[in-house]
């Protein structure tokens, strides 16, 4: 499929769409917080990821469960700390809808690009995922929207996904390309006191 392909928003909010939150990291370079906690705008960067979403958006959130201001289902991979894909792979059980968006926590601004990706999947109907990239060519590998029958098939047939890569799981799919503007600031993620201090400073000026 071509890149760069994009349509325009859906107004509705349809019920065919889970959206699975990644939020198990060990948030090393953050002095081993946990990222889904840490404050921001008066919420936590979890509660800024999910007030993005559409309201009644089934989400699944794989890592501790913390209160959130909408009803959510927390997961944990087995053993904890296996990375994103086994986020991921604990996380889909839970899943029943056609589509799947998956994001991690540390992106509380990604909601509008994997809303995105999502309209742009249901007019694909031959791939089976959508990623973004940017003008560089860089491969967004941590939001990224999904054939849900697709994403299980690929899941099944890595096996153990403790420790293993995301673009593991993307480079086994036939995906379209969702691109994206210069100078983007919706998946600029937060994994380090620079990255929360400046994400802080933007907020306390809008």
């Amino acid at each position: 499929m071509p890149s760069g392909a994009s349509i325009s928003p859906r107004p509705d909010s349809p019920a065919d769409r889970t959206a699975v939150v990644l939020a198990g990291g060990t948030g090393r370079r953050l002095g081993g917080v946990d990222k889904a906690t840490l404050s921001l705008g008066g919420t936590t960067v979890l509660g800024s990821l999910l007030d993005g979403l559409d309201a009644d958006m089934p989400v699944v959130v794989a890592g501790d469960e913390q209160p959130t201001s909408r009803p959510v289902t927390f997961c944990r991979e087995n053993p904890p700390g296996g990375g994103p894909a086994a986020g991921l792979g604990a996380a889909l059980p839970f899943v029943q809808t056609p589509l799947t968006g998956v994001v991690a926590v540390d992106m509380p601004w990604a909601a509008p690009v994997l809303r995105s990706a999502l309209d742009l999947l249901e007019h694909h109907v031959e791939v089976d995922a959508v990623v973004p990239v940017d003008t560089s060519g860089h491969h967004q590998y941590l939001c990224t929207a999904w054939r849900t029958e697709s994403l299980r098939r690929i899941v099944n047939e890595l096996g153990d996904l403790h420790g293993r890569a995301m673009r593991e799981i993307v480079s086994s799919a036939n995906i379209v390309e969702l691109a994206l503007p210069d100078g983007d600031a919706r998946l600029h993620d937060i994994d380090t006191p620079e990255d929360l201090r400046r994400a802080r400073e933007d907020i306390a000026r809008t």
